[in-house]
């Protein structure tokens, strides 16, 4: 599409098509999506709205790329993406890094099919943005929950001299703009305030907009880029490895323990390709009965997509209603999504109201009072087995399924979702102490698990120390903390335990059988029944 002109009178198809851009936006983006988190004025003089890509790595379902196409069809100028990339990031190493940058060189692609500019460099954020915005008419930003996410946002707010606008895409229900003065305790007390509103948020499918303005003319095109000359550019073009090298001059942890992982591909094609394979009757059919089953893969595997905001969470939820309107005659399929929901919207998103209204949401503290007073209780009781940090990252304890779920985690950068939670409960049970046993599983969580240093898997780990759960019958070592047993995994799934220890065990079979996992191997086993 030709450049709309500033001044003069433009045609009439681009006036129709400004207008059609703004009327779709609307329709389709709840306005409680968007907040300003300035009060600086648009600049009239600007030659571009700039994207800050942070969240959210995708070409559609992205509600702040759309609206800054929005802005800049008003406005008469060019869309500009930028990602800022921190080699530094707490925690993160090439695993992570390496999965996030499949995804931003596949973003690349799309945005160049629509003609929209996208940029990435290597910098600590936001940095790069506010040297960015100078020529900028505003800034529009995709939402963030967590502590450092939050700063970097208050941070570009106070120094731009334009507008900022940050846009929740990272849920289905904005959280941003919900009421809470705390953190719900639990899923009970969240539910009946979300469940509600899925409607809501789930109808309308965000818009894909008319984008006026098409490929960036020279003149714009060196004058952004004579804005970021400071900063060294990561090739998005050249792939994943040539951004990775550039990043290793900056500090990238390239952990020998930690490489990168076949099992699962980052990016938004490979997402919605697992969410398709998911989406079937012969897997819905038996989610809500056996999916803790660790051998029949009735996971979706979407969470290392989530994470990376390469998948939007309201198209996945709107994809299994529609899915469920078409079968709402076959009770078990209804079960299934009704479950699969539950987990994607009530349960992450209590996540992400936990990570807002609690500042120690990554930290012992964080726990609730009752959780820390029974372990505390209990802190002195005699343990038969304790591990150190080393000895459980090698998976070297006495119980061979603990081990096979480490291997798992350490293998792939993902667990078995029921195995994760047993993995943690027997990391509480073996450490020294309630404190340590939290520090070894953040530890682990955060530098194996491609979704880890994440709200979700930040709540996960906290629930197998009592976080949104209740109390249980009291024991030792766990107080009244829900215990898992390994007698008790075998009892509900004897097949399944067998066969998860004869893939990802120690002994000889599990090990020759021990490889990364294709597509489909991922969905395709036939469920017992």
């Amino acid at each position: 599409m030709s450049k709309v002109p500033r001044g003069g009178v433009e045609d009439a198809r681009t006036t129709a098509l400004r207008k059609a851009s703004s009327e779709r936006l609307r329709a389709s983006v709840p306005l409680e999506r968007a907040r300003a988190l300035n009060r600086q004025p648009r600049r009239a003089s600007g030659e571009y709205v700039l994207l800050w890509v942070q969240a959210s790595h995708r070409s559609t379902a992205n509600e702040a790329l759309e609206t800054a196409v929005d802005r800049a069809n008003v406005s008469g100028v060019p869309v500009i993406a930028l990602f800022c990339s921190t080699a530094n990031y707490p925690e993160a190493n090439e695993r992570h890094i390496g999965f996030m940058f499949e995804g931003l060189c596949e973003l690349r692609e799309a945005l160049e099919r629509r003609k929209i500019a996208f940029y990435a460099v290597a910098c600590s954020p936001p940095e790069a943005i506010i040297v960015a915005s100078e020529r900028a008419v505003e800034i529009v930003v995709d939402g963030a929950y967590l502590r450092l996410l939050r700063r970097w946002r208050e941070e570009l707010a106070t120094r731009a001299t334009c507008t900022v606008t940050e846009v929740e895409t990272d849920c289905v229900v904005p959280q941003l703009s919900m009421k809470h003065a705390r953190a719900e305790v639990a899923a009970a007390t969240f539910r009946p305030k979300v469940l509600p509103l899925i409607g809501k948020y789930t109808r309308v499918a965000c818009a894909v907009l008319p984008y006026i303005y098409g490929a960036l003319d020279d003149a714009t095109r060196k004058s952004f880029e004579s804005t970021i000359v400071e900063f060294d550019v990561l090739p998005l073009h050249r792939g994943v490895d040539a951004c990775l090298g550039v990043l290793d001059t900056h500090g990238l942890v390239r952990d020998p323990k930690c490489p990168r992982v076949s099992s699962h591909v980052g990016g938004q094609s490979q997402a919605r390709a697992k969410l398709d394979a998911f989406l079937t009757k012969k897997m819905l059919s038996h989610y809500h009965k056996s999916r803790n089953d660790p051998t029949l893969c009735l996971q979706s595997h979407l969470s290392p997509h989530i994470h990376y905001g390469q998948i939007s969470v309201v198209e996945i939820a709107r994809k299994t209603l529609e899915f469920r309107d078409a079968h709402n005659e076959d009770a078990d399929v209804c079960a299934s999504i009704d479950v699969f929901l539950d987990e994607l919207i009530v349960r992450r998103e209590l996540a992400i109201n936990f990570a807002l209204r609690n500042p120690n949401y990554d930290t012992y503290d964080g726990l609730p009072t009752w959780a820390k007073e029974t372990l505390e209780k209990h802190a002195d009781d005699r343990r038969e087995w304790t591990y150190t940090l080393e000895e459980f990252e090698c998976g070297s304890t006495h119980d061979k399924l603990w081990n096979a779920s480490q291997r798992q985690l350490v293998s792939t950068g993902k667990q078995h979702n029921y195995l994760r939670m047993y993995w943690g409960k027997k990391i509480l049970e073996w450490s020294a102490s309630p404190e340590e046993g939290w520090r070894i599983a953040m530890a682990l969580n955060n530098r194996y698990s491609l979704d880890g240093r994440n709200f979700v898997s930040l709540t996960g780990v906290g629930w197998c120390f009592g976080l949104h759960d209740r109390e249980f019958h009291e024991a030792s070592i766990t107080g009244t903390i829900r215990r898992f047993s390994e007698s008790g995994m075998m009892k509900k799934f004897p097949a399944g335990i067998k066969g998860y220890l004869e893939r990802w065990g120690d002994d000889e079979g599990g090990s020759s059988k021990r490889r990364q996992m294709r597509l489909e191997d991922m969905f395709l086993k036939r469920p017992r029944v």
